[in-house]
């Protein structure tokens, strides 16, 4: 353990003084250049919601309604300019909900428990650029005692709208599977 503390002492000395050469000394001359408020930084906008929600899921394994009541925790998050916050564009915008419920199945009166977390991302190197990256994930899982009625649903979703270019899908994966 000794040795692993001394060789990453080592590195980041290295990297220090690799860092410091003579032109940035604290007495070293000045030359213009970009500085710190040059250009406005990015920024981010984050949001967090808890909701009640009621919602229906068709069973796949055997056809039944299930009706659900739970809670749903969202949270979004947009990264850009303020200016361009403000106007409605982002970068970088990412969205994620986790939905936990208990729902009674209409058939077999099973009790079911939902467990749902989903993802969305965008990405764009800047607002007007006509090129951007989305993708969607998901992953749901409903359980109940009941042999052969709990299922498993996974969601994976991106594609890409290169500059100039048609859109394009690059992965697309749904499964389901009853247990």
């Amino acid at each position: 353990m000794r040795a692993l503390t001394f060789t990453g002492a080592a590195i980041l000395t290295a990297v220090f003084l690799t860092g410091c050469g003579s032109e940035s000394s604290p007495t070293a001359e000045n030359l213009p250049g970009l500085t710190a408020d040059a250009a406005e930084p990015n920024t981010a906008d984050h949001f967090k919601t808890v909701e009640a929600v009621v919602f229906e899921v068709e069973n796949p394994c055997n056809g039944e309604v299930i009706v659900f009541t739970g809670t749903a925790k969202s949270q979004v998050t947009y990264v850009d300019t303020r200016e361009h916050l403000d106007a409605g564009f982002s970068l970088h915008a990412e969205f994620q909900q986790r939905t936990t419920a208990t729902g009674t199945g209409s058939e077999t009166g099973a009790t079911y428990t939902i467990n749902d977390i989903y993802h969305d991302g965008f990405e764009s190197p800047n607002p007007p650029a006509p090129h951007f990256t989305i993708s969607e994930h998901s992953t749901t899982r409903v359980s109940t005692d009941v042999e052969g009625l709990s299922f498993l649903g996974h969601f994976v979703f991106q594609a890409v709208l290169p500059s100039g270019q048609d859109f394009k899908v690059t992965t697309l994966l749904d499964r389901l599977t009853c247990s």
